[in-house]
């Protein structure tokens, strides 16, 4: 009875022994403090803000263009006896660029002057025989009051029953005779002025005929209208050319362009400055060589569905080496802008805010884009204008993905207690 009484009880003894030494371990152990949540603080970069006078800057792409590109072609038919130049080289209004055989011409010419010579003989002939008129009219007429006396004298005779009617019939044939020969004088003399215009006009179409035979020969020898570069050559000695004919391109080094489109939210300043005579500069780095433009016009026609209008850059420096057709990257000056800040775009969160530390914390400040600029190290900045922005703000230049007021910051390189 003693040893079950035994194996009963001496197994909750263990238990209850157990149980105790628990809840003594549980009770005895030290107690902690609970801990407090700590708010983050977000490392951003920050600038101070200094508003100033900034010059927004555009980046556009343009293709370099001539207003003067001329096509040279044949005046005359000939030979191409020399071409003198190569495409891309370039030519000074001495430089002869191409030779065509001028022999042909030159029968031509002395063709117009042996029809010249000989229209003014002609010219000489008349006016001696105008004078011989003039001269023989005055010997005509006194030959008539001659033989007029004579008529009368025959008729007294006859009249008197002393001469015979034959010798007054004779008298008068010659009379007649007389007259009909100062007429035909008097008629030749006036004549003389249609005759002598004819003649002058035969001979100065004998002389635009002898002019255009110059020309053609001078036209023989082909040279540049101006100073420029070769874009094409269309023909080799040898060739026959007709007039017409392509001999070869060129275009003027002095009138290079460069043709932009300008997009249509940037349209009304450049147009005003343009309407002010306010120039916009331009330039651009082509094969490491610099490039100067200044603004020059905008086109009279616009693309339908086109995002602006062309303009047209009027290349000042780099002009005489820069390839037609080729497309350069220009930044283009717009007109300065007064009280405006430089950021760059991580600043900018959607289309107007941008964020200043105020103690510890995100402010937002709402602000104006007036347009991009490049810094001296060619990081693109944002132009931005604000009444709220002030020179003693510090403007968050990290873009934070979560960003909102009231969101805590450090500054980089401060400490925060």
């Amino acid at each position: 009875m003693t040893a079950r009484i035994v194996r009963v009880v001496l197994p909750v003894l263990v238990l209850a022994a157990g149980v105790g030494g628990m809840t003594a371990l549980v009770n005895s152990k030290p107690e902690r403090e609970p801990l407090e949540a700590e708010e983050r603080a977000w490392t951003v970069a920050a600038v101070a803000v200094e508003p100033g006078t900034v010059t927004p800057q555009l980046a556009l792409f343009a293709r370099v263009d001539s207003p003067r590109i001329t096509n040279l072609s044949s005046a005359v038919v000939a030979d191409v006896v020399a071409v003198d130049v190569l495409e891309g080289q370039r030519a000074s209004p001495d430089d002869r660029l191409v030779a065509l055989d001028d022999r042909e011409i030159r029968l031509v010419l002395a063709q117009r002057d042996a029809e010249m010579a000989r229209f003014e003989a002609n010219l000489e002939h008349e006016m001696l025989r105008h004078r011989n008129d003039l001269s023989a009219l005055e010997r005509e007429k006194a030959l008539l009051k001659i033989i007029r006396r004579e008529v009368e004298r025959a008729r007294d005779l006859a009249e008197r029953g002393v001469g015979s009617k034959a010798s007054l019939d004779q008298a008068r044939r010659d009379e007649e005779r007389q007259m009909l020969t100062v007429e035909q004088r008097t008629l030749a003399i006036r004549e003389h002025d249609s005759r002598r215009k004819q003649i002058e006009a035969q001979l100065a179409q004998a002389r635009a005929q002898r002019s255009q035979a110059m020309l053609d020969l001078e036209r023989t020898q082909v040279y540049p209208p101006f100073e420029g570069r070769i874009t094409e050559v269309s023909v080799s000695p040898g060739n026959r050319v007709r007039p017409g004919d392509l001999l070869l391109s060129i275009y003027d080094t002095e009138m290079v362009e460069l043709r932009a489109q300008i997009p249509s939210r940037r349209l009304t300043v450049v147009r005003a400055a343009l309407e002010r005579g306010e120039p916009l500069s331009a330039r651009a780095v082509v094969d490491g060589r610099e490039i100067r433009a200044v603004l020059h016009r905008l086109t009279a026609l616009v693309d339908p569905g086109s995002g602006g209008a062309d303009a047209l850059f009027r290349v000042t420096e780099g002009n005489t080496w820069l390839q037609i057709g080729r497309t350069v990257e220009v930044i283009l000056d717009l007109p300065p802008v007064r009280d405006a800040v430089t950021v760059p775009r991580g600043a900018l969160y959607g289309t107007d805010r941008v964020f200043v530390i105020d103690g510890e914390r995100m402010k937002s400040v709402k602000v104006e884009r007036l347009g991009e600029t490049r810094s001296g190290g060619g990081e693109d900045r944002l132009i931005l204008r604000s009444p709220h922005l002030e020179a003693s703000d510090r403007l968050i230049v990290t873009h934070l993905p979560n960003a909102i007021d009231g969101l805590r910051v450090k500054e980089a390189g401060a400490a925060v207690e």
